[in-house]
């Protein structure tokens, strides 16, 4: 039984990502975004990202993201609406990535994520009703 509620689970959120379209523009989309960049508002603050080759993500063409955050993947569907951005969040694996990992951090900034903008060749992430934004380079064209 439980066997058959998890696969009715995976086949439902499967549908549901296959029925998203993008609207993203072209050179966000296929390309492996690495996070370089915390910025706050709200108290006033920023970050450089070391090891920003572990937390990446990529927006698939049929709604889709994958991100890797430290020594975790997660996936997820992603809706757009002009320039507003929601993650919806979807499967992950729960692997603990030891101590100084970001990767609590990671995964709830992307939870919060409202509106993207490309800003010099890097892609913002937006959350909090203005309260900061995650800053992300270009790291290349996924194959």
């Amino acid at each position: 039984m439980k066997k058959l509620i998890t696969l009715t689970t995976i086949f439902l959120f499967a549908a549901l990502l296959t029925a998203c379209s993008s609207g993203l523009p072209k050179e966000i989309l296929d390309t492996t975004w690495e996070w370089q960049q915390l910025v706050e508002t709200s108290p006033a603050a920023q970050s450089v990202i070391l090891d920003s080759e572990i937390y990446t993500i990529v927006f698939n063409q049929d709604g889709i993201y994958n991100a890797k955050a430290d020594c975790n993947m997660l996936s997820g569907a992603y809706e757009v609406n002009g320039s507003n951005l929601t993650l919806l969040p979807g499967p992950s694996t729960l692997a603990e990535c030891g101590p100084g990992s970001s990767y609590d951090q990671y995964v709830s900034l992307l939870g919060q994520v409202d509106g993207y903008e490309m800003e010099n060749d890097r892609l913002v992430l937006t959350f909090g009703d203005g309260a900061g934004q995650m800053i992300f380079a270009n790291s290349g064209t996924v194959e």
